[in-house]
């Protein structure tokens, strides 16, 4: 009798030092259900395509040409680029950032139009051809060439390469001279910074 006692005891007491430990394990949720929060993405990572939230874009009207028109062709010899095709993209109905599928470069449609001010490219770095994947490389005085359908290509000049938080947004704004900037995620894989070229019309001959 006193051994059943001892070992109801010991079957109790190992039972309540389960039910303790469960919720610390995550097995069993005491009390009310905790709520569950989500970041929004692009609050907290405004420069990453296609997570782009509208507060931050500025302009609120675009001349986008279609989906599928290249209006551009982009080279740049020091990375092997040539002739990737550049369309225009915008913001989807939901406020995010577009970018061009494949092998291609995004102009961003609500900057300034290539050739009029600042105007803003980027591609991927580490994904779907990686057009962008060594935009690191460049230093200033590389060459970067902006070719036109049906047109000659317009040369210009790296001045400056800078490396930027995901917050950065004053590189989308207008500027009062012509450039070219060019942005991608940074480092490859990891994507917690950006990449930044600008460029210049270079000097004619």
């Amino acid at each position: 009798m006193r051994r059943n006692l001892i070992a109801g005891l010991l079957i109790a007491g190992g039972l309540a030092l389960m039910a303790s430990a469960l919720p610390g394990l995550g097995l069993v949720q005491l009390g009310s259900a905790p709520v569950v929060t989500q970041p929004i993405p692009a609050l907290g990572d405004p420069l990453s395509p296609p997570h782009q939230h509208p507060k931050f874009l500025p302009g609120t009207s675009s001349t986008a040409a279609g989906p599928n028109q290249v209006v551009a062709y982009l080279s740049i010899p020091k990375l092997g680029i040539k002739n990737a095709p550049i369309f225009d993209r915008g913001v989807d109905g939901g406020g995010n950032m577009q970018i061009a599928k494949g092998y291609a470069v995004t102009h961003y449609a609500y900057s300034s139009s290539i050739g009029a001010g600042n105007a803003v490219l980027y591609g991927h770095d580490d994904i779907e051809g990686s057009v962008f994947g060594r935009l690191q490389d460049l230093k200033a005085g590389d060459e970067v060439d902006v070719t036109p359908p049906g047109g000659s290509p317009v040369g210009y000049r790296v001045t400056a390469r800078s490396i930027v938080a995901p917050t950065a947004v004053q590189i989308l704004q207008p500027t009062s001279d012509v450039r070219l900037t060019l942005f991608t995620c940074w480092p490859t894989w990891v994507d917690t910074q950006r990449v930044v070229v600008t460029a210049i019309p270079a000097p004619s001959t």
